[in-house]
């Protein structure tokens, strides 16, 4: 077996990929992963020249809590998921976990990684831990019997090389409404100056189309996934969500209408195709005009667009608000429940918890 030609570790470590790479940090929020590697290269006895395999090394080595080692208290492996950004607290690094390029690529036989995160249901107060290694294998002896070997890296461990990571944990980032003591939602309505009008059932004049982004109000913590989203090439003709008019004379009706693309987050480009109406019934005679309004979305935004226009009389208007109800996450996994009460004016958000 190839255990039995291993006469002692050579080297090992477990680090992170945060710029001190003997911490990481997690959110405890139940999405937030660490992305923790481990390398170990052995010595072999003299005369021999196979070694255990890397699904033997992998079967062999199990993180430890540091203090005692005993299982991990507070932190749990899984597999990788989708929200992996390496946390800073001090707000400078933010860039997702990667396999590749780390500055102990090549220095060990094997390198393994895995991914950590913390429970509420097991870390509710948001305790701390370190993490350190443990191999276990087995060797034969010349009698016939076998030999359990154990090594651990651990504070209390037997393992003359100490090796760990502090794993640092917080409560989940709260977001809220601006003057809630949490960091807060805005929106910023943009003019679309080159979308296009077709289409035409009534006389109109004065088309303006917007590009309306809500996003994060702050330079760290982006919007980075919206439940339910869409990529935009599965965006149809979209129907107004808001209907919003108001007579200034006996002749015109000012009209404004908002749409939601519900295109999931990240840069993009696109083009929003959508039907202007004074009223949501699907006779097509309270359809005033087609446009088309290209979008230039930014990370860590969620686009709306908006148009309105001047028109003669059509006779009859309905005003309409059909209220969004948003389920968004920032790019380490914490939540926001968003709320969307169309207007004319520039915000759009209602509630945000």
């Amino acid at each position: 077996m190839s255990w039995d030609n291993v006469s002692d570790i050579k080297n090992i470590k477990i680090w992170t990929d945060y710029s001190d790479s003997t911490q990481g940090h997690l959110f405890v929020n139940d999405n937030h992963q660490l992305k923790v590697n481990v390398g170990i290269s052995f010595s072999l006895k003299s005369g021999t020249t196979e070694g255990p395999t890397e699904d033997e090394v992998n079967s062999a080595l199990s993180l430890i809590d540091n203090q005692d080692s005993g299982p991990l208290k507070y932190l749990t492996l899984s597999t990788e998921g989708k929200y992996t950004q390496v946390y800073d607290p001090n707000h400078v690094q933010s860039t997702p976990s990667q396999d590749s390029n780390s500055p102990e690529d090549g220095i060990y036989d094997f390198n393994f990684t895995y991914w950590l995160y913390s429970p509420t249901n097991i870390n509710a107060e948001c305790h701390s831990e370190s993490v350190a290694l443990r191999l276990a294998y087995n060797i034969n002896n010349s009698d016939g019997t076998t030999t359990a070997i154990v090594k651990e890296t651990s504070i209390r461990g037997n393992y003359y090389t100490k090796t760990y990571v502090s794993v640092l944990c917080y409560p989940a980032k709260p977001y809220g409404m601006e003057n809630e003591n949490r960091t807060s939602l805005m929106t910023v309505k943009t003019l679309v100056s080159n979308a296009t009008y077709y289409n035409a059932h009534y006389d109109n004049s004065g088309d303006t189309s917007y590009s309306v982004a809500i996003s994060i109000d702050d330079a760290y913590f982006k919007i980075f996934y919206l439940d339910g989203a869409k990529e935009p090439d599965t965006l149809s003709t979209l129907k107004p969500l808001y209907i919003s008019f108001y007579s200034d004379s006996p002749m015109w009706d000012h009209v404004n209408n908002a749409f939601f693309p519900n295109i999931q987050c990240g840069e993009k480009n696109y083009t929003v195709t959508a039907a202007v109406r004074s009223n949501l019934s699907y006779d097509s005679y309270y359809q005033l005009f087609d446009v088309d309004i290209p979008i230039n979305q930014k990370e860590n935004q969620i686009i709306f667009t908006a148009v309105h226009t001047d028109v003669k009389r059509t006779g009859y208007n309905q005003a309409c608000n059909h209220y969004q109800y948003l389920m968004a996450y920032d790019q380490f996994g914490n939540s926001m429940y968003i709320v969307i009460a169309f207007s004319n004016n520039d915000s759009y958000i209602k509630s945000v918890s």
